[in-house]
């Protein structure tokens, strides 16, 4: 049971982490805003409704009021005909009236004071929904400024994942400069050793070439030279 009990902390903890993560301070705003304006709906139509049985009951006491000015008006007349036991029952249906008269006053009176506390929570609902629209506003520009100031830190201090990408960029790049500059210097190193023909050079070899059959041909006509003066001399 105990290992349940931590796992359910645990659980319980990071979930408590993540919801703190994901949670938009303005997004917390509306919904309690909306949850207020909901709220003051439902004390609205409980209002109504109150009221309309308010008004249901006043109008079944006016209906009693009258029956109890007939009830005694038909106990006067019964009485003046000299008919008590009619006098006697229209006086029993007043007083049963009046009873019931009693019983809807004090529904009336009840449920008067229900309305007036609704009003009163009503009322106090609305201030603080204005309140709270006005304090929204005034927390969404904090909010925002200081998204504003936290996303300038973070570059200043290269703590965001904008500039931590950046450098990995340039980090990549540099190693990839570096990479053919260490193979350019192999290269240039093997030709040097001669264990790489050099491309590069391929026309200079060709013109040198050109320039030792030129330089022996002059060689030759003037070792030719040579030998005709000597055999003329002999």
């Amino acid at each position: 049971m105990k290992i349940f009990k931590r796992m359910k902390k645990v659980f319980e903890a990071k979930m408590s982490k993540f919801v703190d993560e994901v949670e938009d301070p303005e997004e917390l705003l509306d919904i309690s805003l909306q949850e207020m304006k909901e709220h003051l709906q439902q004390v609205q139509k409980s209002l109504l409704e109150l009221t309309t049985i308010k008004k249901g009951l006043e109008k079944d006491l006016d209906d009693v009021k009258d029956k109890v000015e007939l009830a005694q008006e038909q106990a006067q007349t019964a009485m003046d005909i000299e008919k008590e036991e009619l006098a006697r029952a229209a006086l029993e249906k007043k007083a049963d009236l009046n009873d019931k008269k009693t019983i809807l006053k004090t529904k009336i009176e009840k449920i008067e004071n229900k309305i007036e506390v609704i009003k009163s929570n009503k009322k106090t609902l609305a201030e603080q929904i204005k309140k709270l629209e006005t304090k929204r506003e005034e927390l969404t520009f904090i909010n925002k400024s200081a998204d504003a100031q936290l996303e300038v830190k973070e570059i200043i201090t290269g703590a965001s994942s904008d500039i931590t990408d950046l450098n990995e960029q340039i980090k990549r790049a540099e190693e990839k400069i570096q990479k053919k500059e260490a193979k350019l210097s192999a290269i240039d190193e093997l030709v040097a050793d001669g264990e790489l023909i050099n491309d590069f050079n391929s026309e200079d070899d060709i013109e040198k070439s050109l320039n030792q059959i030129e330089r022996d041909s002059k060689i030759e006509e003037e070792l030719a030279n040579l030998r005709s003066k000597k055999m003329g001399d002999a």
